[in-house]
């Protein structure tokens, strides 16, 4: 079984003091920012990043998901921007000013970080050997460094190698807008959400509170809690980080590769330390072992039209990862029961 992230990250706090090597920035745990931009933070967004007494904000546990940034800890003028951005500066009014200075200027803390990559734990019962995988990797349009994207690899490469974790491949989806076309959701997937409704509004608020206080007092923390962000802290969390996938298409409109759900989802369960599998003592199942066949795949197959059409879409993106180790491996989604039924194209990197 693996011995799993918990508490423990390097030796001291290593993994997150070390610099970058390209871009300078340094390696810091989203709680790890938060806990040392406390005070900015409220006093940019308000209550909502206060803290209780009780609570700590830096890694008191983990579950399964990670979300790690390189963050700028330089000391700047926090109100000032980048030498292409002093023009615009100068002859806009003050609102605009304002906006512009939330986009770029450290007044807005969120703007320190200018990259992130979520890591997830995949390992499961029905695949041998330990899974990592990159939920999601992402360098910040507004900053004017260079080397974000390489060094968010090697962080991710790193955390991965790090013996304590023992994992044994790195593997990610190339997520795309075509792959998944086609594919409806199975029926048994609506009931069980329908239940899941019926049977939370038949649970009283008292039972939910208990439920809720039994969990947080399970954790060993000496008598201290891990802070968990209300839903304005998670909705702004989520909206900073989104807003760094933004790239701008040749006419100059903006887009986007992931959803704002998708990230806020990943903070979320970083922040309340999830894990895949529902009871905690044991391994996740897992998903399930897809069989395909090789020479006439289906449409919505690995290996299908739209899959096809899907990787065709991010050829750029996929030569990134190859720069960096990853290979194209389809029985990542056939048979390591560690993704969905949507037939991304799956990469693999063995460590």
């Amino acid at each position: 079984m693996l011995q799993g992230w918990h508490s423990v990250l390097y030796e001291g706090g290593e993994l997150c003091t070390m610099r970058s090597t390209v871009s300078n920035l340094r390696r810091m745990t989203l709680r790890e920012f938060l806990s040392e931009y406390q005070e900015e933070m409220s006093e940019y967004y308000g209550g909502e990043f206060w803290t209780h007494k009780d609570e700590i904000i830096t890694d008191s546990d983990m579950g399964d998901t990670v979300v790690l940034c390189l963050v700028d800890d330089s000391e700047v003028d926090p109100i000032s921007v980048p030498d292409h951005q002093k023009k615009n500066i100068q002859k806009s009014g003050k609102w605009r000013r304002e906006k512009i200075r939330h986009k770029w200027a450290y007044q807005n803390p969120m703007n320190r970080i200018h990259g992130y990559v979520v890591l997830k734990d995949l390992t499961n019962q029905q695949h041998e050997t330990s899974i990592l995988s990159i939920s999601a990797i992402c360098s910040t349009y507004f900053t004017d460094k260079k080397g974000i994207g390489a060094d968010l690899m090697k962080f991710a490469k790193d955390w991965g190698r790090n013996e304590r974790w023992g994992y044994h491949d790195i593997v990610l989806e190339v997520a795309n807008e075509y792959s998944g076309m086609g594919i409806e959701e199975e029926e048994y997937e609506e009931d069980s959400e329908e239940e899941s409704e019926e049977e939370y509004e038949e649970d009283s608020e008292e039972d939910s509170e208990e439920e809720s206080d039994e969990e947080w007092r399970s954790i060993p923390t000496e008598g201290e809690f891990p802070w968990i962000p209300c839903e304005s802290a998670l909705d702004i969390l989520s909206s900073e980080l989104w807003r760094k996938c933004m790239r701008k298409d040749w006419r100059g409109n903006p887009t986007y590769n992931l959803d704002q759900a998708y990230i806020e989802e990943a903070i979320s369960d970083y922040m309340n330390c999830e894990k895949n599998s529902e009871d905690k003592n044991y391994v996740w199942e897992g998903t399930s072992v897809r069989e395909v066949n090789e020479n006439e795949p289906g449409e919505n197959e690995y290996g299908g039209f739209w899959y096809r059409k899907g990787k065709k879409s991010q050829e750029r993106l996929m030569k990134f990862y190859e720069m960096h180790g990853f290979k194209e491996d389809p029985d990542v989604h056939l048979n390591w029961c560690c993704f969905s039924e949507i037939p991304y194209p799956t990469m693999r990197l063995s460590l």
